[in-house]
């Protein structure tokens, strides 16, 4: 058998050297009789065919030679072979063989504008291309070749997914896992690549991928700021049986602003892990978002107990404070911060925690003084004429007579000071 392969194989090279195309072709048929599978046979006879302008004969056996290249995964023989295709004439074909042509020919015009490096050309073309057929996936899989080629993933992974949901819509699973597949190798965490994924594996009733996709798609929706994609997400994966998504459920009700539910999460996580400080920081956050006041006094208080030495929760509990109608307790904070401010040379800090102590008590007479007196050693004029004008009117409402004319004193000075 093997000694009668390689007669015919060298019969059909003889034939072919003297230019005897329908001999040559015989001796291709008697080859493809004992291997159907091999493709380099076809595009050979394809070759002959298309010498003797045979070329619907021609057509058809390229063709053949492509798909049995595709199936064996011997991709890069098949530009070579549609390049031959395009120098074909479509003029004895029958319809669905000239819409082949036409298809490849088309192809190919694309690809040598990529070529030429034209390459917003070539996209636009293959783009008219699939709007003109939206289910010849061939076109989507060359422009996502085509965009792999030039580092546009994303562009590419779009045409891919575009064809994967054609698949999924109409219930070809496995099409649509081996385009998920090939999107995958490319952005394996991007959120298109896991909604898809994960929709696969719900259509599938695969709960381990069902958890394992939908848990990652969780994550990333929340860090892209997709917070119902997000909680959608959590409830598929803890449906499928995934147990650890409860402090992401909790922001995400967070982030979704439904404080309520979300408090009862952070509650419950809370009990679970009396430890956790996050925790009591989140519910504290939810308490004054809630307008739970009493219930912020509380974890304020806890974390003050936790944390002794941070600062930043003074000026928090001094509002919370204020809101429960401790005001001599509020008071008293905004004054011890704003001479810690002083004394760390902090003006700013300072004069906002004067501000506070006298949204309270607008007719604080030591802590207007004291404003007066910093803005005199910033030398900021202005401002200490208007501190000692509210000074004067306080002095006048009270009748310390006194002191009022010494600030008057103070006034008439400053303004004659250029």
């Amino acid at each position: 058998m093997a000694e009668d392969k390689a007669m015919m194989v060298k019969m059909a090279f003889l034939y072919v050297q003297s230019g005897e195309w329908y001999k040559a072709i015989e001796e291709y048929k008697k080859l493809i009789a004992l291997d159907p599978e091999a493709a380099h046979v076809y595009n050979m006879m394809g070759d002959a065919y298309a010498k003797k302008d045979d070329h619907v004969e021609a057509l058809q056996a390229f063709l053949k030679s492509k798909e049995l290249y595709d199936k064996q995964g011997q991709f890069n023989k098949i530009t070579g072979i549609d390049k031959k295709i395009s120098k074909l004439s479509p003029e004895k074909m029958d319809t669905k063989q000239r819409h082949f042509f036409l298809s490849i020919t088309k192809t190919q015009e694309a690809e040598n504008l990529a070529a030429e490096g034209k390459l917003e050309e070539a996209v636009a073309h293959y783009l008219q291309l699939i709007a003109a057929e939206p289910i010849n996936f061939s076109y989507r899989e060359k422009l996502a070749n085509l965009f792999l080629e030039n580092a546009q993933v994303t562009e590419a992974t779009a045409q891919l997914k575009a064809i994967a949901e054609i698949h999924l819509s109409e219930g070809r699973l496995d099409l649509a896992q081996t385009y998920a597949g090939k999107i995958s190798l490319m952005d394996p965490e991007g959120i298109e690549t896991l909604r898809l994924l994960a929709t696969l594996a719900e259509k599938k009733g695969n709960q381990e991928d069902v958890l394992k996709y939908f848990s990652k798609l969780a994550q990333v929706g929340f860090d892209a700021g997709m917070y119902e994609e997000a909680k959608m997400a959590i409830e598929k994966a803890t449906q499928a049986g995934h147990a650890g998504l409860k402090p992401l459920f909790a922001k995400t009700l967070m982030a979704l602003k439904r404080s309520s539910e979300a408090k009862q999460q952070f509650e419950l996580l809370l009990k679970e892990n009396p430890q956790d400080e996050t925790l009591v920081e989140q519910l504290l956050t939810l308490s004054e978002e809630t307008k739970d006041w009493n219930g912020a006094l509380s974890y304020v208080q806890d974390l003050q107990n936790r944390k002794p030495d941070d600062a930043k929760l003074q000026p928090r509990l001094a509002r919370i404070l204020l809101q429960v109608g401790k005001r001599a307790e509020a008071m008293q904070i905004y004054q011890n911060l704003a001479v810690g401010a002083l004394k760390e040379n902090k003006i700013e800090a300072a004069f906002s925690y004067f501000d506070s102590i006298l949204a309270l008590e607008p007719e604080n007479i030591e802590i207007l003084k004291k404003k007066a007196e910093i803005y005199l050693k910033l030398g900021k004029k202005q401002e200490v004429i208007d501190t000692y004008k509210l000074l004067l009117n306080v002095f006048t409402q009270k009748k310390m007579v006194e002191e009022a004319k010494k600030v008057s004193l103070v006034l008439t000075r400053l303004a004659s000071l250029k």
